[in-house]
């Protein structure tokens, strides 16, 4: 019986680690520019993957859970730029340090946001940051390149299906891999927060693979 027992909890372990610690989301690489040297990539942020519209996953083993869509590994050249647009889709929750709703390490200093105000009108511009900083839904961060962008929550007095687009760029330098996140613990049901998609590549973390 103690052999079944030791031999039940090794199978279960190596499915632990065969299911999640080696599985990896699938990559997409930055898309070549026309207009300047680098490269472009597009995102989709969603409450819920199941609510997804630029990417659905209907396969996806976590339906409910916030992600970044479709992938988070993604591949850009060094030395050159990367423009991100996001489409943003999720409500706000808020930064714990408003220090966060500062925009850093982009060029220009700003991101452009087409949005929905606080009473629901599109409105569009460029910013170097959120003044209230309970306002953003997620953040897109590179800790290890300086980068740091708040992305604005979905008004609650937008109309429905509404999203917010964030534009920025930034400079890779020499090869190496980054990892990045969103800094807004959003992981719902979760201990502060912080667990279940914060902790999980593929949905609000993953990895800049710069080659």
């Amino acid at each position: 019986m103690v052999l079944l027992g030791v031999a039940a909890l090794v199978a279960l372990l190596a499915g632990f680690v065969v299911s999640f610690v080696l599985k990896y989301p699938s990559a997409i690489s930055g898309v070549s520019a026309t207009s300047y040297d680098g490269v472009s990539i597009h995102l989709e942020t969603v409450g819920a993957v199941q609510d997804a519209i630029d990417f659905p996953q209907p396969n996806n083993p976590h339906p409910t859970w916030v992600s970044y869509l479709p992938t988070t590994t993604l591949k850009v050249p060094a030395n050159s730029v990367v423009t991100i647009t996001i489409d943003q889709e999720d409500s706000a929750s808020g930064l714990r340090n408003p220090y966060w709703s500062q925009a850093q390490g982009i060029i220009g200093g700003q991101f452009h946001m087409d949005y929905f105000d606080a009473q629901g009108n599109p409105q569009s511009g460029d910013f170097a940051k959120l003044d209230d900083a309970s306002t953003p839904a997620h953040t897109f961060a590179i800790p290890d390149l300086g980068v740091f962008v708040p992305l604005l929550g979905i008004s609650d007095a937008a109309p429905a299906g509404s999203i917010n687009v964030i534009t920025f760029s930034f400079r890779t330098g020499a090869a190496g891999i980054f990892h990045w996140q969103c800094f807004v613990p959003c992981g719902a049901g979760t201990i502060y927060g912080n667990g279940g998609p914060m902790q999980t590549l593929g949905y609000m973390g993953g990895l800049l693979i710069v080659q």
